[in-house]
């Protein structure tokens, strides 16, 4: 077999954060679940913790590694919890916790917990991974305000196509999630960059005389400076 070996560039990851969290011109949270998708969860966590808005695994036993790692700030569970008996540790561990099913948000409700948690509650907008239904959306919304167990509801999706964000499915996805959340309270975490427009201020490149394609880019070194890379 082939040996290969992986180059972690920890300041560029931290460059990486940074840059995106300037497109999007809003708080960010870095996706480190998997490991980091094989750099090392904790040693990214490290390097990033002091600028990151939080961070997001899948499960509870990553969070768990990190926080055993001195890791403090806000962790968001990407599959919630598996089995109700993870909610207490939830509390212990102060952790976020996506709701994407409705047996997760009856949990909740029965649940006994010592204080109340974050809930992020994900709609299947399109993309049919997880995610619950539009027609149960508000509903479930309405019932976790209403347990007393939750201190907060950040409504959110997945986009299928993430990365075209003028494309017809993510167009179509964003629309099927502004009908199923209005006027429900709580805090969206959708956001969706657009073209740079004559006028408008590009976070990245400064004004841009027309569109992000006539605008000057950043260099291809920097645009693809990668945190990781196998020889």
């Amino acid at each position: 077999m082939r040996p290969a070996r992986a180059l972690i560039d920890l300041q560029a990851l931290r460059d990486n954060y940074r840059y995106a969290r300037e497109l999007a011109g809003s708080r960010a949270l870095a996706v480190i679940k998997a490991d980091a998708y094989g750099h090392g969860a904790v040693r990214c966590a490290q390097a990033l913790e002091a600028e990151a808005d939080g961070f997001a695994v899948a499960c509870i036993e990553e969070a768990l590694e990190l926080r055993a790692a001195g890791i403090r700030a806000p962790i968001l569970l990407l599959e919630g919890f598996f089995e109700a008996s993870e909610l207490p540790l939830i509390v212990e561990h102060q952790l976020w916790c996506v709701a994407h099913s409705l047996w997760q948000v009856e949990a909740i409700e029965q649940a006994n917990l010592a204080q109340p948690i974050q809930v992020w509650l994900k709609l299947d907008s399109g993309m049919h991974r997880v995610g619950l239904q539009p027609r149960d959306y508000a509903t479930a919304h309405r019932r976790l305000l209403a347990s007393g167990k939750v201190s907060k509801v950040v409504m959110m999706s997945h986009f299928a196509r993430a990365d075209e964000p003028t494309a017809p499915t993510t167009t179509e996805q964003a629309a099927l999630f502004r009908a199923a959340t209005e006027g429900l309270q709580g805090e969206v975490s959708l956001r969706i960059l657009r073209p740079c427009s004559p006028g408008r201020r590009c976070p990245v490149t400064g004004y841009a005389p027309a569109s992000c394609s006539t605008a000057p880019r950043p260099s291809r070194a920097s645009r693809l400076r990668l945190s990781g890379s196998s020889r």
